[in-house]
């Protein structure tokens, strides 16, 4: 069983995100996949439809000879379009949202079950239960962002300017990662108010800060290089095709569907693998939290001492 309340270090905090899937995995992604298998499908589905018609669009235009070409299509799709974005948004939206909730849960009955003894029907009650909470704390986090969020990002755009916004920048955008997660960990797994979690997420954040923030780094250069590796084989066969298709004397309309083809296929393989290699991102920092409650709770140097005087008697 893998030990969730653990005191740790920055390297910790990394080898032990690996160790706990070397642990669960199976278990813990057999249920991710259950609970978001059918939902992933139905988004790559509607992700390949609407950039496919976008990249076509955007070809179709180029050797077009009409000069409104753009304009006189979304004129005459403009219902199909504004419904296909729509869908597509929220759909986006609440497997995110999932997305995001699901490590936070698993942990959570991991710790209550003392290991893997739960099935899909626990999580998806659990997600069930605290969809509200899920839902409230994005909607904060979302108006939040949009006031708050704009005055520093305004501020480190105007410190760009001596440089000094390009390192804090660097800085600034791990630890509003980390401050979230850790916030969103904290009220999901207590009955305090939001503003509470918030609260707690900053003074958890401030306890590690540099190891917090080396831990969130490294975590997600690892998935942004994997979801490249990924991404760049058919993108690189979409431009190959162009080349060779325009060799052989083909048509440059042919070439041009074959490159959308390959960039609509590159953007479904990096929306996909991003959400799923999100976990390893979302569990570092349920290894943090748990790791943080344990420097401030001592839960296991408590059993350590019930079990002294269990075994004296």
């Amino acid at each position: 069983m893998f030990q969730l309340f653990k005191k740790r270090n920055f390297s910790d905090y990394i080898s032990d995100t690996f160790s706990f899937f070397k642990v669960t995995g199976k278990h813990f992604f057999k249920n991710y996949f259950i609970i978001n298998g059918t939902l992933l499908i139905l988004l790559m589905v509607l992700t390949y439809f609407v950039f496919k018609v976008y990249f076509e669009m955007m070809f179709a235009n180029i050797g077009s000879s009409a000069p409104n070409f753009l304009e006189d299509y979304f004129n005459n799709n403009i219902g199909l379009i504004i419904g296909v974005f729509l869908l597509f948004f929220l759909l986006v939206m609440f497997i995110s949202l999932l997305n995001y909730a699901y490590p936070v849960i698993y942990m959570s009955l991991y710790d209550k079950y003392n290991g893997s003894h739960f099935e899909s029907k626990e999580i998806i009650l659990e997600l069930k239960s605290k969809f509200g909470k899920m839902l409230i704390f994005f909607i904060v986090l979302f108006l939040l962002g949009i006031t708050a969020g704009l005055i520093i990002m305004g501020l480190v755009v105007a410190l760009m300017f001596i440089l000094v916004g390009f390192l804090l920048l660097f800085i600034l955008g791990p630890a509003l990662l980390a401050f979230v997660q850790l916030s969103f960990y904290e009220y999901l797994n207590t009955e305090i108010g939001i503003f509470d979690a918030f609260g707690r997420g900053f003074e958890k954040l401030k306890q590690r800060f540099w190891p917090i923030i080396g831990s969130t780094i490294v975590m997600y250069f690892i998935i942004q290089i994997v979801v490249s590796i990924f991404s760049i084989i058919p993108y690189i066969l979409g431009i190959a095709s162009i080349f060779t298709s325009l060799e052989n004397q083909g048509s440059q309309e042919e070439a041009f569907s074959t490159f959308a083809i390959m960039m609509v296929i590159v953007m479904c393989i990096s929306i996909l693998f991003s959400l799923i290699l999100n976990n390893l991102l979302l569990v570092n920092n349920g290894i943090i939290y748990y790791s943080l409650r344990e420097e401030n709770e001592k839960r296991n140097t408590i059993n350590d001492i019930d079990l002294i005087g269990t075994d004296s008697e």
